[in-house]
C-alpha cells in the first residue's frame, strides 16, 4: 500500500477540451507540413514518385523516411512546444491529462508511435487508425486511444 494518493484527474470545462474536427484538421495541415518538403526532399534525390515502377526499395526507402519524418515532427513538436504546427495555427496544444502540464519525451513518443504502428498492420491498417481517431468522438474527454495510452488530452490554448 502506497502513502500517497492517487493522482486527481484534471477536471476541465468541456469548452476548454478541443474539438475533434479541430484536431483532424490540424491533423490534416500536419500532414502537409511533413509531406511536402519531404516529397520534396525525395525529388531532389531523384527519385520519381509518379512513377509505378518504384523497385520494392525506393518504396520502402520513401516509406520509412516519410514515417520517420513524421513521429519525429510529432514528438519533438509535442514534447518541445506542446503542439505541432497545424495544433498551433487552430490554437490547441497537448497536455498531460494529469495536471495540464508538458507533455514529456517519452509519453510524446507513444502518443505518435501509437497511431504510426497500427497504420503499418497490412491491409486493414488505415482502418484501425481510424479506430484509435475516432475513439474520442466518444471519450468525455474526447480523448484518442493514443491520448489514453499516453495520459494526454488536447485543450484550447
Amino acid at each position: 500500500m502506497s502513502d500517497f494518493a492517487p493522482p486527481e484527474i484534471l477536471s476541465r470545462q468541456p469548452d476548454e477540451i478541443a474539438s475533434v474536427g479541430k484536431r483532424a484538421l490540424a491533423q490534416i495541415l500536419d500532414t502537409f507540413v511533413v509531406g511536402i518538403p519531404t516529397f520534396l526532399f525525395t525529388l531532389a534525390l531523384g527519385f520519381n514518385l509518379t512513377n509505378e515502377n518504384l523497385s520494392d526499395r525506393e518504396l520502402l526507402f520513401v516509406t520509412v523516411l516519410f514515417i520517420g519524418a513524421t513521429l519525429m515532427y510529432n514528438i519533438v513538436g509535442i514534447a518541445v512546444w506542446g503542439a505541432t504546427v497545424g495544433k498551433r495555427v487552430l490554437g490547441l496544444k497537448v497536455v498531460n491529462r494529469v495536471d495540464g502540464g508538458p507533455v514529456s519525451l517519452s509519453y510524446a513518443a507513444v502518443r505518435a508511435l501509437i497511431p504510426t504502428a497500427v497504420q503499418l498492420v497490412p491491409a486493414i491498417g488505415p482502418g484501425l487508425a481510424l479506430v484509435v481517431y475516432l475513439r474520442a468522438l466518444f471519450h468525455p474527454l474526447r480523448q484518442g486511444l493514443h491520448d489514453s495510452a499516453a495520459g494526454t488530452i488536447v485543450v484550447k490554448r
